[in-house]
């Protein structure tokens, strides 16, 4: 079979990655341990993906390995040899969906923490993707391609992470009414899953009444907000007044993300216990809120 063999892992690279001989691996593919896919050559590889699942499975622990024998630094190594247009970047806009999961579980294998992956990758990939839609140089059909790419790499990560310590916590995620970005949500729902909180995402356009709604049910032990724009100020300053009284009076922290909460004067007219420029911040004050 013909494949873009610069996204795969071969035989040898699995076996370095896990610590164990070439025979090995070959044995557990033989076993149906390990799914591989084979070159024309009928030579052996492996998706990242595939390796982050096996690892978990079977506790070979994911972040033992560094340096030239992560799945990552092995993978962008070929990239940079072979194909300079395979950066993140443009591997979102061209919508290859399991080669950007391959991307970002490999840069999770090699070690980089979830958060990193969020704000060093993902993060300013979008951006840009956003930039140049606002400037006329993507199309609208490219910008949704990059999303929903973005959205099944993330998806994969996540079946792909070692299930964490619960706390019995709980948090709501959303974004603001009239936003109608899910990515930003999801994100900080598994930022927020990895430090062991079960998380409500209602994803995005949620109206602040029926959010205030479902906390007063609820209870969550905090609230994380997302917004990359706000239509109707007014109106949503009004809506997110009754909504932080809501909060204050049951002790709920809110948690605002967007470029927009830059602004000193919107931030005034929506206060909140954190202004989190990253998704490492979010991570940060929850893991507080859990002491």
């Amino acid at each position: 079979m013909r494949m873009a063999e610069q996204n795969y892992l071969t035989t040898k690279e699995v076996a370095r990655l896990c610590r164990v001989s070439d025979a090995t691996v070959k044995r557990w593919e033989d076993a149906g341990f390990l799914k591989s896919e084979r070159t024309s050559g009928k030579h052996r590889r492996f998706r990242a993906e595939e390796i982050a699942r096996f690892q978990r499975e079977q506790g070979l622990g994911q972040k033992t390995c560094h340096g030239d024998q992560s799945v990552f630094n092995s993978v962008a190594r070929r990239r940079s040899k072979t194909d300079q247009n395979s950066s993140l970047f443009d591997l979102l806009i061209a919508g290859c969906e399991e080669d950007t999961a391959n991307f970002m579980i490999g840069a999770f294998l090699q070690g980089t923490g979830l958060t990193e992956i969020f704000d060093d990758l993902i993060s300013p990939a979008m951006r840009r993707v956003g930039e140049l839609w606002y400037r006329g140089e993507l199309s609208v059909a490219q910008e949704h391609l990059a999303t929903r790419a973005a959205h099944y790499a993330v998806h994969k990560l996540r079946t792909s992470l070692p299930l964490p310590e619960m706390t019995e916590k709980m948090a709501f995620c959303a974004a603001f009414e009239g936003d109608l970005h899910e990515l930003p949500t999801y994100l900080s729902q598994l930022t927020i899953e990895n430090e062991g909180w079960e998380v409500m995402n209602f994803g995005a356009n949620t109206p602040l009444f029926s959010l205030n709604e479902e906390i007063l049910q609820y209870s969550p032990n905090a609230v994380c907000l997302s917004a990359t724009y706000l239509v109707e100020l007014e109106r949503l300053s009004r809506d997110y007044k009754e909504f932080r009284e809501t909060a204050v009076r049951l002790k709920i922290p809110i948690i605002l993300g967007g470029k927009i909460f830059d602004d000193d004067h919107i931030r005034r007219r929506f206060p909140a216990e954190l202004y989190a420029e990253s998704f490492s911040e979010v991570a940060n004050f929850i893991e507080r809120l859990a002491e």
